[in-house]
C-alpha cells in the first residue's frame, strides 16, 4: 500500500491504474475513490480559488527555516526534539520568537528519534518533529528503524550545504542523505526552492501522518536561510487522510464464516488493531465468538493481557495453538521463523486468514487461504456484523453457553501454569523476571504507562491494554536503547499519568536518556533489570548448541567485569537511585521512586535480575588486557 500511494503521490500511477492495482489487492471500488480523494497533493496550487477560503489561508514572509516553523504551528505541532546543533544552528533561530513551541534536546540523536515517538504514540498521534544534524543521523538510524517498524508518523528535519558549496568538504557532504535513508523512511524529500518549503512541509506531515503511518526524511539546503520568499500557508487539515480502507464484503463474509465454522479459531493480533484505535472493537469480535486471541509483533497490547482470553505473546508451543483449526492474523505480521519473538510455523493443520493494511504483508512466508486488504478497525467491525447477520439469536447464544466457556477454561489453564512456574521461583535470587514484573505492575496506577525496551517475556507480566495500563514496547524493530527516550516523549503527552521506563543493561549502555530526564525535570522512573548480559543472544546461542554452548564460553554478551552500577551513573546526572538485589527490597525501592516521581524528579532502579535460558552460571569470557600487550609502560 505504502508503495502504491507513492507511486500515485508521484505521479508514476494513473488513477485507473491506482484503482486497478488496489482491486487485485482485495480493496473495494468504494473505498479505492475514497482513499484517491484524500490523496490530494499538497500543493497549493491544487486549491482552486472557489475552494480557498482565503479567512484560513495567509502569506507569509520569510526565509526557508521561518517557513518550515510557521507550516509546523499551522499544524498544530509543539515540540521539537533534537540533537547538537552542528550544521543545524539556523533552525532554532526559528523557534527563538515562536514561544508557542518547546524544544527538547538529547545528547544523542538516537534519543531524539525516540523522544519524539514516544510523545506520538502516548499522545495518541500527534506527529513527532525531530531535527538531526547530518553527523548525527547515522546516530539516529537505529530508532529511526524502531519507528518504521512501529509505523509512528515522525518528521526528521536536518540541513545540508548551501547549493552554491555543495561537495566541497567529501565525505559527509558527498553523501545524499536523502537517498540514504529512503529504505528507513516512508518519504524522503530535499527542498532547494525557498517558496516551495511549506508546500513540501504540508506533504511530509501529510504523508507521515496517512496510514500505515511512519518516519518522513526532510532535507533542506542551508542556503534558504539566507533568502526570503512569500508563500501561502494553508491548514493542514485540509490535506489530512481520514477515511478507512475497507475490505470486499465478500471477502469480509467469507472470513466471517470461516471463524463460525472453526471448533478451535485463534485470533494473532498487531499494531495495526492499536493503531487503527480499533482494540475495543477487536474485544467485541473476540467475545462474541468465542476466540482466544495471541498478541503478535507489536509495541502495544493489542488486546487486555488478562481478558480472559488472552494467550498473551504468540508462541508455537501454546496447548491451544497446537489444535487451532483457523488462525485469523489482523494487523500483524505472519508468525515467521526468522523472528525471535512471533516464531512460526502456524498451526499445521488451521487454515490461514490475513488481514493487514499493507499488502506487502500477505503471504510473505506461509501460504495463506484468504489475505485481505483493509484497515484492522474496519475490517473487525465489518467481522463483527458479518457474524451477526449469518447467526440466528439462537446460534450465537449457543456460543456464548458452550463454546465461550470452553475456550476461557483452555486459557485458563494455559495462564495457571505459567503463573505457577513464576510463583514456584518467586523468592529466587537473583531476582526473577515475573517477581520484578508483576511488583512493579501491583504497585502501578491503572492507568499507568509502561515503557519497554526488548526484554524477553517481560511485558507480557503486566496489566496491560484497552481500559488498563499503556504498554509502549517492545519495539519490533528490536534496535537497542529507546524505552527511556520514549518515555521521557511518553511523559511529556500525559504528564498526570505514571511513566515507568524498563530496560535490560545492555540495552541501557547502548544509549539513554538520563540527561534530558533530568534536565527537564521528567518525573519518569527507569526499572534496569541487571543481569551482566545480553541475555536473549546467549540464550538462543545456548539452545543452539554450538561450541560456546558446548564449553560454557560465552563470546560476546557476558556484560559482567566491569560490574556497572546504575544508580551511581544516575547520580552523576542528578537523578536519586538505587540498587535493589533481594526480592524483599523491591516494594520499598519501588514506593521510594513513585514518591521521587510525584515530587516531579525522574529515579532509577538498578535491580540484579536472572539470567535465564540456562545460562545463570556462565560468566565465562575473554581475557583480554591490552595494557599485558605494551613493551613499555606508557
Amino acid at each position: 500500500m505504502r508503495a502504491l500511494i507513492r507511486q500515485y503521490l508521484d505521479e508514476q500511477l494513473s488513477r485507473r491504474g491506482f484503482i486497478n492495482k488496489l482491486g487485485g489487492l482485495g480493496v473495494s471500488l468504494a473505498s479505492a475513490e475514497m482513499l484517491i480523494a484524500s490523496l490530494s497533493d499538497a500543493q497549493a496550487e491544487t486549491v482552486s480559488d472557489e475552494d480557498l477560503d482565503e479567512t484560513l489561508s495567509r502569506v507569509f514572509k520569510g526565509n526557508g527555516t521561518e517557513m518550515i516553523f510557521e507550516t509546523l504551528q499551522e499544524a498544530g505541532v509543539k515540540y521539537i526534539f533534537h540533537g547538537c546543533g552542528g550544521g543545524t544552528n539556523r533552525f532554532y533561530d526559528g523557534l527563538v520568537n515562536r514561544p508557542g513551541m518547546k524544544n527538547f534536546l538529547g545528547t544523542n540523536e538516537g534519543q531524539c528519534i525516540a523522544m519524539a515517538e514516544g510523545y506520538h504514540i502516548a499522545s495518541g498521534g500527534e506527529l513527532g518533529v525531530t531535527v538531526i544534524p547530518r553527523p548525527g543521523l547515522t546516530n539516529a538510524g537505529g530508532n529511526i528503524h524502531n519507528a518504521m517498524a512501529n509505523r509512528s508518523s515522525l518528521i526528521v528535519l536536518t540541513a545540508r550545504e548551501s547549493e552554491d558549496s555543495s561537495n566541497r568538504r567529501g565525505n559527509i557532504e558527498l553523501v545524499e542523505w536523502e537517498q540514504v535513508f529512503d529504505p528507513f523512511m516512508k518519504w524522503s524529500y530535499k527542498m532547494d526552492q525557498v517558496e516551495r518549503v511549506p508546500e513540501f512541509t504540508r506533504r511530509a506531515i501529510k504523508v507521515a501522518r496517512t496510514a500505515p503511518g511512519g518516519p518522513v526524511f526532510l532535507q533542506m539546503t542551508q542556503d534558504l536561510n539566507d533568502v526570503e520568499s512569500e508563500a501561502t500557508i494553508l491548514p493542514q487539515d485540509r490535506f489530512q487522510v481520514a477515511a478507512g480502507v475497507k475490505a470486499k464484503p465478500e471477502l469480509i463474509e467469507q472470513a466471517a464464516r470461516m471463524l463460525i465454522e472453526a471448533e478451535n479459531p485463534l485470533l494473532v493480533v498487531g499494531l495495526e488493531v492499536t493503531k487503527s484505535k480499533g482494540c475495543a472493537e477487536l474485544i467485541e469480535l473476540a467475545e462474541l465468538v468465542g476466540a482466544p486471541v495471541m498478541q503478535g509483533l507489536s509495541p502495544f497490547a493489542d488486546f487486555p493481557t488478562r481478558h480472559e482470553l488472552s494467550l498473551g505473546w504468540f508462541s508455537r508451543f501454546s496447548a491451544y495453538m497446537r489444535k487451532a483449526d483457523l488462525m485469523l492474523v489482523i494487523g500483524s505480521q505472519m508468525p515467521d521463523e526468522g523472528h525471535y519473538v512471533l516464531t512460526g510455523p502456524p498451526p499445521e493443520n488451521a487454515k490461514v486468514v490475513h488481514i493487514s493494511l499493507e499488502p506487502d504483508m500477505l503471504g510473505m512466508s506461509w501460504p495463506t487461504d484468504l489475505g485481505i486488504v483493509a484497515d484492522a478497525r474496519e475490517a473487525i467491525v465489518d467481522l463483527t456484523e458479518a457474524v451477526n447477520s449469518l447467526l440466528s439469536k439462537q446460534a450465537l447464544a449457543t456460543i456464548k453457553s458452550e463454546r465461550y466457556p470452553a475456550k476461557v477454561e483452555a486459557v485458563r489453564k494455559e495462564m495457571d501454569r505459567r503463573f505457577s512456574r513464576a510463583k514456584r521461583f518467586w523468592d529466587r535470587e537473583p531476582i526473577t523476571y515475573p517477581r520484578l514484573s508483576m511488583e512493579l505492575d501491583s504497585m502501578l496506577d491503572d492507568d499507568a504507562i509502561v515503557v519497554s525496551e526488548s526484554l524477553f517475556d517481560v511485558a507480557g507480566w503486566y496489566d496491560a491494554g484497552h481500559g488498563r495500563k499503556m504498554q509502549i514496547g517492545p519495539p519490533p524493530g528490536e534496535v537497542l536503547g529507546w524505552a527511556t527516550g520514549v518515555a521521557l516523549g511518553a511523559k511529556l503527552a500525559q504528564p498526570d499519568r505514571q511513566v515507568v521506563a524498563i530496560s535490560g543493561d545492555g540495552a541501557f549502555m547502548f544509549q539513554n536518556a538520563l540527561w534530558s530526564l533530568s534536565r527537564y525535570d521528567a518525573p519518569v522512573m527507569t526499572v534496569i533489570y541487571n543481569n551482566r548480559a545480553y541475555n536473549m543472544n546467549w540464550a538462543f546461542e545456548r539452545a543452539g548448541k554450538g561450541p560456546q554452548a558446548r564449553q560454557k564460553k560465552d563470546m560476546a554478551t557476558y556484560l559482567g567485569n566491569p560490574n556497572v552500577d546504575f544508580a551511581m551513573w544516575a547520580k552523576s546526572h542528578g537523578i536519586d537511585g538505587e540498587t535493589v538485589k533481594k526480592p524483599g527490597q523491591l516494594a520499598g525501592a519501588i514506593k521510594r521512586g513513585l514518591r521521587a516521581m510525584r515530587d516531579g524528579r525522574p529515579y532509577l532502579l538498578d535491580v540484579h535480575a536472572e539470567r535465564w535460558g540456562g545460562v545463570g552460571d556462565y560468566t565465562w569470557h575473554p581475557e583480554i588486557s591490552i595494557a599485558d600487550m605494551r613493551t613499555k609502560n606508557v
